[in-house]
């Protein structure tokens, strides 16, 4: 297996074409309609890039990376982090998610990012990796905007400081309205 980060634009067509094939294999996610839906849906986060396992040539596993500005109480930081972790099927259980998540980590902390922050739906095991990781869960709800503008709430979040520990802390600690910014969507 071989690991590694491409910025958004230098994703390739055929690169491309995997990720979303992928996407829709583990999420039923199906890019073109997601395009195209009209109603809101928290999928509209521009994505800085993306880290991927492949084997030789085929793209197994996936975990994007954002980041973007943002306050809290504030204090202008950037948020970001890992989202829309996948791997296929036949690879899972050989450890491809927990190489995924610590090198997309890495690779938020080298782009800037502050804090890093994610969700899941209740119910996964998933958050155990995280725990694992450094990984604390937000016990309250998070706000981000929609695709059609509208602000909404997310439970589920989990909260991880990179280059500013204490923020994160403090976010963890205190309960002020903690946003994922003006920019559209959340992961």
């Amino acid at each position: 297996m071989e690991l590694k980060f491409i910025f958004k634009n230098d994703v390739t067509k055929s690169q491309q074409d995997m990720i979303d094939s992928l996407n829709k294999v583990c999420f039923g996610i199906d890019e073109a309609i997601l395009k195209n839906q009209s109603e809101g849906h928290y999928f509209g986060a521009e994505e800085a890039g993306v880290c991927v396992a492949m084997d030789d040539r085929k793209i197994v596993g996936i975990a994007y990376v954002y980041k973007r500005l943002t306050h809290y109480d504030g204090d202008e930081f950037y948020i970001g982090g890992i989202g829309g972790l996948a791997v296929a099927p036949e690879y899972r259980g050989k450890g491809y998610a927990r190489k995924l998540v610590e090198s997309g980590l890495k690779m938020s902390y080298e782009i800037g990012v502050d804090v890093a922050c994610l969700f899941i739906d209740e119910g996964e095991t998933i958050y155990q990796l995280y725990e694992k990781l450094g990984y604390v869960f937000l016990k309250r709800d998070a706000y981000y905007i929609d695709s059609l503008g509208k602000e909404r709430t997310r439970d589920g979040v989990m909260i991880l400081g990179l280059r500013k520990k204490e923020l994160a802390e403090k976010i963890l600690s205190t309960n002020d309205k903690f946003h994922y910014g003006n920019d559209e969507g959340c992961w």
